[in-house]
Protein backbone atom coordinates (compact mmCIF):
# COMPACT_ATOMS: atom_id res chain seq x y z
CA UNK A 1 0.00 0.00 0.00
CA UNK A 2 1.04 3.35 -1.17
CA UNK A 3 -0.69 6.85 -0.22
CA UNK A 4 2.41 9.45 -0.96
CA UNK A 5 -0.35 11.96 -1.37
CA UNK A 6 -3.59 12.34 0.88
CA UNK A 7 -6.38 14.29 -1.32
CA UNK A 8 -8.61 16.19 1.23
CA UNK A 9 -11.65 17.76 -1.17
CA UNK A 10 -9.05 20.20 -3.15
CA UNK A 11 -6.23 20.03 -0.71
CA UNK A 12 -3.33 17.46 -1.54
CA UNK A 13 -1.37 16.37 1.41
CA UNK A 14 2.12 14.73 1.40
CA UNK A 15 2.05 12.23 3.57
CA UNK A 16 5.56 11.91 4.95
CA UNK A 17 5.67 15.80 6.05
CA UNK A 18 2.44 15.13 7.93
CA UNK A 19 3.72 11.79 9.80
CA UNK A 20 7.15 13.79 10.58
CA UNK A 21 4.54 16.39 12.06
CA UNK A 22 2.38 14.03 13.85
CA UNK A 23 5.47 11.94 15.07
CA UNK A 24 6.85 15.37 16.83
CA UNK A 25 3.54 16.23 18.62
CA UNK A 26 3.26 12.75 20.29
CA UNK A 27 6.67 12.47 21.07
CA UNK A 28 6.79 15.90 23.13
CA UNK A 29 3.03 15.41 24.16
CA UNK A 30 3.87 12.08 25.44
CA UNK A 31 7.08 13.24 27.29
CA UNK A 32 5.43 16.16 28.79
CA UNK A 33 3.29 13.93 30.37
CA UNK A 34 5.84 11.40 31.68
CA UNK A 35 7.91 14.73 33.03
CA UNK A 36 5.07 15.72 35.00
CA UNK A 37 4.65 12.17 36.94
CA UNK A 38 8.44 12.26 37.60
CA UNK A 39 8.75 15.79 38.64
CA UNK A 40 9.36 17.91 35.80
CA UNK A 41 7.08 20.26 34.27
CA UNK A 42 5.96 19.46 31.09
CA UNK A 43 6.76 22.79 29.83
CA UNK A 44 10.12 22.19 30.08
CA UNK A 45 9.95 19.31 27.54
CA UNK A 46 7.76 20.98 24.85
CA UNK A 47 10.68 23.87 25.22
CA UNK A 48 13.78 21.76 24.76
CA UNK A 49 12.14 19.71 22.22
CA UNK A 50 10.86 22.45 20.36
CA UNK A 51 14.09 24.21 20.39
CA UNK A 52 16.25 21.11 19.40
CA UNK A 53 14.14 20.47 16.42
CA UNK A 54 14.21 24.03 15.19
CA UNK A 55 18.41 24.15 15.73
CA UNK A 56 17.92 20.33 13.88
CA UNK A 57 15.50 21.33 11.26
CA UNK A 58 17.86 24.11 10.06
CA UNK A 59 21.72 22.51 10.53
CA UNK A 60 20.19 19.38 8.44
CA UNK A 61 18.97 21.69 5.54
CA UNK A 62 22.18 24.20 5.58
CA UNK A 63 24.11 20.31 5.98
CA UNK A 64 22.47 19.47 2.89
CA UNK A 65 22.71 22.69 0.69
CA UNK A 66 26.64 22.43 1.94
CA UNK A 67 26.68 18.66 0.60
CA UNK A 68 24.39 19.25 -2.77
CA UNK A 69 25.37 22.57 -3.55
CA UNK A 70 26.24 21.44 -7.33
CA UNK A 71 23.02 20.86 -7.89
CA UNK A 72 21.30 23.83 -5.72
CA UNK A 73 23.40 26.33 -7.90
CA UNK A 74 22.05 25.07 -11.21
CA UNK A 75 18.30 25.78 -9.67
CA UNK A 76 18.68 28.09 -7.10
CA UNK A 77 14.95 28.64 -6.83
CA UNK A 78 15.62 24.61 -4.75
CA UNK A 79 16.71 26.40 -2.26
CA UNK A 80 13.91 27.97 -0.97
CA UNK A 81 11.73 25.07 -1.90
CA UNK A 82 9.70 23.23 -0.06
CA UNK A 83 11.08 19.16 0.50
CA UNK A 84 10.60 16.75 3.69
CA UNK A 85 14.17 14.77 1.95
CA UNK A 86 15.83 17.65 1.31
CA UNK A 87 17.66 17.69 4.66
CA UNK A 88 20.96 15.58 5.95
CA UNK A 89 19.83 13.38 9.52
CA UNK A 90 22.50 12.64 11.06
CA UNK A 91 24.37 16.87 11.18
CA UNK A 92 20.80 17.95 12.25
CA UNK A 93 20.43 14.84 14.94
CA UNK A 94 23.49 16.24 16.49
CA UNK A 95 22.56 19.67 16.16
CA UNK A 96 19.06 19.08 18.12
CA UNK A 97 20.51 17.02 20.69
CA UNK A 98 23.04 19.78 21.67
CA UNK A 99 20.44 22.39 21.88
CA UNK A 100 18.18 20.74 24.04
CA UNK A 101 21.09 19.47 26.16
CA UNK A 102 22.25 22.81 26.75
CA UNK A 103 18.28 23.55 28.01
CA UNK A 104 18.43 21.02 30.21
CA UNK A 105 21.79 22.36 31.32
CA UNK A 106 20.94 25.70 31.52
CA UNK A 107 17.48 25.21 33.55
CA UNK A 108 19.17 22.77 35.92
CA UNK A 109 17.13 19.72 35.30
CA UNK A 110 18.12 15.89 36.33
CA UNK A 111 19.52 14.84 33.12
CA UNK A 112 18.66 10.83 34.06
CA UNK A 113 14.93 11.95 34.76
CA UNK A 114 14.47 14.44 31.34
CA UNK A 115 16.00 11.17 29.28
CA UNK A 116 13.30 8.93 31.08
CA UNK A 117 10.53 11.01 30.15
CA UNK A 118 11.66 12.22 26.85
CA UNK A 119 12.67 7.98 25.87
CA UNK A 120 9.14 6.70 25.13
CA UNK A 121 7.75 9.37 23.23
CA UNK A 122 10.59 9.55 20.89
CA UNK A 123 10.06 5.81 20.23
CA UNK A 124 6.43 6.37 19.83
CA UNK A 125 7.58 9.09 17.73
CA UNK A 126 9.65 7.41 15.17
CA UNK A 127 6.96 4.34 14.77
CA UNK A 128 4.82 6.90 13.55
CA UNK A 129 7.55 8.47 11.36
CA UNK A 130 8.16 4.83 9.71
CA UNK A 131 4.25 4.75 9.18
CA UNK A 132 4.95 8.01 6.88
CA UNK A 133 7.56 6.24 5.48
CA UNK A 134 5.61 3.15 4.33
CA UNK A 135 2.80 5.43 2.96
CA UNK A 136 5.01 7.27 0.92
CA UNK A 137 7.18 3.95 -0.46
CA UNK A 138 10.07 5.52 1.44
CA UNK A 139 13.39 3.18 2.49
CA UNK A 140 11.49 0.10 0.86
CA UNK A 141 12.70 -3.16 2.13
CA UNK A 142 14.56 -6.03 -0.05
CA UNK A 143 12.64 -8.38 -3.07
CA UNK A 144 10.78 -11.25 -0.24
CA UNK A 145 8.40 -14.08 -2.00
CA UNK A 146 7.08 -14.06 1.35
CA UNK A 147 3.24 -14.31 2.21
CA UNK A 148 3.53 -11.40 3.94
CA UNK A 149 5.33 -9.13 1.57
CA UNK A 150 3.87 -6.11 0.15
CA UNK A 151 4.04 -4.78 -3.30
CA UNK A 152 5.94 -1.29 -3.51
CA UNK A 153 7.43 0.51 -6.96
CA UNK A 154 6.60 -2.44 -8.51
CA UNK A 155 7.90 -5.88 -6.81
CA UNK A 156 7.30 -7.68 -3.33
CA UNK A 157 9.37 -6.55 -0.99
CA UNK A 158 9.75 -7.05 2.73
CA UNK A 159 7.23 -4.41 4.53
CA UNK A 160 10.37 -3.65 6.53
CA UNK A 161 8.90 0.22 7.96
CA UNK A 162 5.98 -1.85 8.99
CA UNK A 163 8.39 -4.48 10.80
CA UNK A 164 10.03 -1.47 12.38
CA UNK A 165 6.83 -0.10 13.53
CA UNK A 166 6.49 -3.02 15.22
CA UNK A 167 9.66 -3.41 17.09
CA UNK A 168 9.36 0.23 18.07
CA UNK A 169 6.13 0.43 19.53
CA UNK A 170 6.83 -3.09 21.62
CA UNK A 171 9.96 -1.04 22.87
CA UNK A 172 7.80 1.80 24.00
CA UNK A 173 5.59 -0.98 26.17
CA UNK A 174 8.22 -2.35 27.39
CA UNK A 175 9.99 1.04 28.46
CA UNK A 176 6.40 2.32 29.81
CA UNK A 177 6.72 -0.77 32.42
CA UNK A 178 10.40 0.06 33.16
CA UNK A 179 9.69 3.67 34.13
CA UNK A 180 6.72 2.46 36.37
CA UNK A 181 8.39 0.07 38.07
CA UNK A 182 11.58 2.43 37.95
CA UNK A 183 9.36 4.92 39.83
CA UNK A 184 8.94 2.52 43.23
CA UNK A 185 12.60 1.67 42.82
CA UNK A 186 13.97 5.17 42.08
CA UNK A 187 16.60 4.29 39.94
CA UNK A 188 16.65 7.37 37.24
CA UNK A 189 18.32 6.56 34.20
CA UNK A 190 17.04 2.68 33.19
CA UNK A 191 14.41 3.83 31.18
CA UNK A 192 16.02 5.89 28.84
CA UNK A 193 18.53 2.73 28.83
CA UNK A 194 16.26 0.47 28.08
CA UNK A 195 14.62 2.63 24.85
CA UNK A 196 18.51 2.72 23.54
CA UNK A 197 18.22 -1.14 24.51
CA UNK A 198 15.39 -1.59 22.49
CA UNK A 199 16.12 0.64 19.77
CA UNK A 200 19.89 -1.07 18.90
CA UNK A 201 17.77 -4.30 18.83
CA UNK A 202 15.40 -2.68 16.07
CA UNK A 203 18.61 -1.96 13.61
CA UNK A 204 20.58 -5.01 14.34
CA UNK A 205 17.48 -7.32 13.12
CA UNK A 206 15.25 -5.20 11.01
CA UNK A 207 18.47 -3.06 8.61
CA UNK A 208 19.36 -6.37 6.47
CA UNK A 209 16.14 -6.35 5.45
CA UNK A 210 15.83 -3.33 3.73
CA UNK A 211 16.83 -2.92 0.74
CA UNK A 212 19.92 -0.91 0.38
CA UNK A 213 22.11 0.88 3.46
CA UNK A 214 25.83 2.05 3.31
CA UNK A 215 28.13 -1.02 4.36
CA UNK A 216 30.69 -1.11 6.21
CA UNK A 217 32.67 -4.46 7.48
CA UNK A 218 31.93 -8.02 6.38
CA UNK A 219 28.72 -7.04 4.47
CA UNK A 220 27.37 -5.51 8.17
CA UNK A 221 25.57 -2.34 7.02
CA UNK A 222 25.95 0.53 8.87
CA UNK A 223 23.02 1.27 10.64
CA UNK A 224 23.38 -2.51 11.79
CA UNK A 225 27.02 -1.60 13.52
CA UNK A 226 25.04 1.64 15.38
CA UNK A 227 22.72 -0.70 16.50
CA UNK A 228 25.18 -3.31 18.05
CA UNK A 229 26.64 -0.45 19.58
CA UNK A 230 23.96 0.81 21.37
CA UNK A 231 22.44 -2.74 22.48
CA UNK A 232 25.98 -3.11 24.32
CA UNK A 233 25.96 0.36 25.45
CA UNK A 234 22.62 0.19 27.06
CA UNK A 235 23.40 -3.42 28.54
CA UNK A 236 26.64 -1.85 30.03
CA UNK A 237 24.57 0.82 31.57
CA UNK A 238 22.01 -1.51 33.05
CA UNK A 239 23.95 -3.92 34.37
CA UNK A 240 23.26 -4.02 38.42
CA UNK A 241 25.55 -1.90 40.40
CA UNK A 242 27.11 -3.77 43.46
CA UNK A 243 25.22 -1.68 45.83
CA UNK A 244 21.73 -2.50 44.03
CA UNK A 245 22.58 -6.08 44.46
CA UNK A 246 23.22 -5.85 48.14
CA UNK A 247 19.91 -4.39 47.92
CA UNK A 248 18.22 -6.70 46.37
CA UNK A 249 19.68 -9.70 48.52
CA UNK A 250 18.51 -7.90 51.52
CA UNK A 251 15.18 -7.30 50.27
CA UNK A 252 14.85 -10.76 49.11
CA UNK A 253 16.03 -12.49 52.90
CA UNK A 254 13.07 -9.74 54.46
CA UNK A 255 10.71 -11.32 52.13
CA UNK A 256 11.92 -14.58 53.20
CA UNK A 257 11.36 -13.44 56.56
CA UNK A 258 15.31 -13.99 57.77
CA UNK A 259 17.14 -11.47 59.58
CA UNK A 260 18.71 -8.79 57.94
Amino acid sequence: MMLPVLQIGPLAVQTYPLALLLAGWAALATGARLATRLGIEGDHIYNAGLSGLAAGLVVGRLAHLIAFWPAYRLEPLSIIGLNARAFLPWPGALAGLAVSGYYVYRHRLPLATVLDAAAPGGLLGMAIAQLGAWLAGLEPGAPAGLPWAIAEWGVRRHPVQLYQIVALLAAFGVVLLVLRRQRRQRRPGRAAWSALLGYGVSLWLIEPFRESSATLVAGLRTLQLLGLAAILIALVALRPQPEAKKIMRASERSSDGEPG
